[in-house]
């Protein structure tokens, strides 16, 4: 089971490195799937700043879920410190048994989770049975732009082991990986692939009633 120092990723990460990455990510998400209202869920979201981010400029409500109760408590801090504590919750859970209801999100958004995920055609077979008909999920990894990833190179640069894990994981993640576990699971969708990030990205199907 993956674990980590929360305080610590939160200080050094979430506040610090990835600081401008997640409101970068956070209107690419807006505008790419245009819910800007309803429940969104920030999986797997840590100390939660893209869901915070995502507080920020919508009306949104978002339930950051996170494995590490730590990362809970922390949410609450940073979204009252972001003045969007009224919009943003935190439950603790595993993306493979999301404790929400058969479409009932609007919204579903990750950075940085799923590689980490024990099962990943689990974790994406819950992300699309909770979103509604007509919602989105926006789930992987990446830094915004390429100039941003470029400026988190340069502040890690001190960090000997920071690019060969982030290596690791993209060998370990390709993006035919997860082309792969969409068409098991019979989801349509798209993976999104570039220097700066992998996403995967689909919308359920809209019945006669939505």
């Amino acid at each position: 089971m993956y674990t980590m120092n929360a305080k610590e990723y939160d200080e050094k990460v979430m506040n610090g490195f990835f600081k401008k990455v997640y409101p970068v990510i956070a209107s690419q998400i807006v505008e790419r799937t245009q819910i800007t209202e309803g429940k969104c869920v920030d999986l797997g979201g840590g100390p939660g700043m893209l869901g915070i981010s995502l507080a920020k400029i919508t009306n949104l409500q978002v339930t950051v879920y996170d494995l590490m109760q730590e990362c809970v408590k922390l949410v609450a801090k940073n979204s009252l410190e972001n003045g969007v504590s009224h919009k943003v919750n935190a439950m603790q859970g595993r993306a493979e048994e999301m404790s929400f209801e058969d479409n009932s999100i609007d919204l579903v958004a990750s950075r940085g989770s799923v590689f980490f995920w024990e099962d990943q055609p689990k974790g994406l077979s819950e992300v699309y049975r909770i979103i509604k008909p007509g919602g989105w999920a926006y789930i992987g990894g990446g830094f915004g732009t390429a100039e941003l990833l470029k400026e988190v190179n340069e502040q890690r640069s001190a960090d000997p082991e920071w690019k060969e894990k982030r290596k690791h994981r993209m060998k370990k993640n390709p993006p035919e990986h997860f082309v792969a576990i969409l068409k098991e699971l019979e989801i349509e969708g798209v993976v999104e692939w570039s220097e700066e990030g992998t996403w995967i990205i689909f919308q359920k199907p809209k019945t006669d009633n939505s």
